[in-house]
């Protein structure tokens, strides 16, 4: 993501330009005399404009120059190359992919002492807080959980998803025994439950910390991730999940399943629409947990809204203005209309009845995890390196602690 030569910031500066997707203006046309924002937003139009409306409303003083850039790969490159090009916008995302990039390099305002942290959920609030200072403030979160087709769990005798991972091997062999193909999961990223089972040990034993202790030279991949990830493989050891999983993508999964072939499967909110439109009778419920642990998912905060931090006087009281404006209940009420599950501790969000009881008992509580939120080094090549590694351990190509050592050697290699 970085340019590292001077000689490129003409051309970085100009290619900022070229990527950025300027957007029908979203304050009226006479901004004499006002104070004008500059804000580059990975959410679009249709989404932001209600939000800026009603801001510039309440804030006739202040203008806001809206720019879009498509999350996430596209969007992280045009923000660096906008601030390494001198032209850093006044309002940003931050989000798993350059939070350390940022921070480290100080183009984020410290907000620890603005009125909107105070409603912050505890894990928004970490999700962008390095040293005891918060950077962003991240309003929303997402965290997936079992789908099930309530039908096809009724011709073996059950109607709802054990809270136990024991249990619900059993349950996946009773559904395989009936010739119903049990469960599937897309292997295209760090596998879901697998972290879920890491969040709930981070959590018992009290680790803020987590996976930022290998980083640190504290530990390893081999040490923290071989007893979760085995208890993940036991999908495919114990043979109740077809190794093709490989070669199948998250679309391919959700169409098996709307069309009744497929009786479970791990998805989030993304999903939603597309199952409530269909005819399922369907539930959701948390990853089942592993004996002696507790009930987690595999979830992560939303991108955080930041201030450059390099301006100053009326541009940064307007900027803070809107800041706390973006918390208040009209701007999370909008955000909520849209599909988020709001987690600020100062609004409740409606969500679909299937997902009430992942949503409070959940993402409400803090209770969800992501790796990649406590890599601090290389998130993007290690979230590839974990994906090839999870897909030759389903394989059976390698064992789970010998992926685990190959992130070790990957993380080394980075160094």
């Amino acid at each position: 993501m970085h340019i590292g030569k001077t000689m490129k910031v003409a051309f970085a500066a100009a290619a900022a330009a070229a990527m950025v997707v300027p957007l029908a203006a979203c304050g009226g046309g006479a901004d004499s005399g006002k104070t004008k924002l500059t804000f580059l937003s990975w959410s679009n139009e249709q989404y932001m404009k209600p939000i800026i409306d009603k801001f510039e409303e309440k804030n006739p003083d202040i203008t806001i120059d809206f720019n879009y850039s498509p999350p996430v790969g596209e969007y992280v490159q045009t923000l660096q190359t906008r601030i390494v090009g001198n032209q850093a916008p006044d309002l940003f995302f931050i989000c798993t992919e350059n939070k350390s990039n940022i921070i480290d390099n100080d183009n984020a305002l410290d907000l620890t002492n603005e009125p909107a942290v105070k409603n912050l959920s505890e894990a928004n609030k970490e999700y962008l807080t390095k040293d005891g200072k918060t950077y962003g403030i991240s309003v929303s979160s997402w965290e997936s959980g079992i789908v099930y087709n309530k039908d096809l769990l009724a011709k073996v005798g059950a109607d709802s998803i054990p809270e136990n991972w024991d249990d619900f091997l059993a349950l996946l062999k009773k559904l395989k025994d009936a010739g119903i193909t049990p469960y599937l999961e897309p292997v295209d990223d760090v596998p879901k439950i697998f972290q879920a089972f890491l969040g709930a040990k981070y959590d018992l034993a009290g680790d803020a910390e987590a996976e930022k202790a290998i980083f640190e030279g504290k530990s390893t991949f081999e040490k923290e991730w071989t007893p979760e990830l085995e208890q993940w493989y036991r999908l495919w050891d114990e043979d109740l999940v077809t190794r093709d999983a490989v070669g199948i993508d998250g679309n391919a999964v959700k169409t098996q399943f709307l069309n009744g072939e497929l009786a479970t499967m791990t998805t989030g909110p993304w999903d939603f629409k597309d199952l409530k439109s269909s005819n399922l009778n369907f539930g959701i419920a948390p990853v089942p947990a592993l004996d002696g642990g507790e009930v987690y998912g595999a979830g992560s905060p939303s991108p955080g809204l930041a201030i450059y931090s390099k301006i100053s006087d009326k541009k940064l009281d307007a900027a803070k203005k809107f800041l706390n404006f973006y918390i208040s209940e009209d701007s999370l009420q909008v955000q909520s209309d849209n599909g988020d599950a709001i987690t600020a501790t100062n609004f409740s969000s409606k969500v679909i009845p299937e997902y009430e009881d992942v949503y409070n008992n959940g993402l409400r509580k803090s209770k969800y995890y992501l790796s990649m939120n406590y890599w601090t080094k290389s998130p993007d090549v290690l979230q590839q390196e974990a994906k090839a590694q999870a897909q030759q351990v389903v394989q059976g190509a390698i064992t789970p602690r010998q992926a685990a050592k190959n992130m070790d050697a990957k993380l080394a290699s980075l160094s």
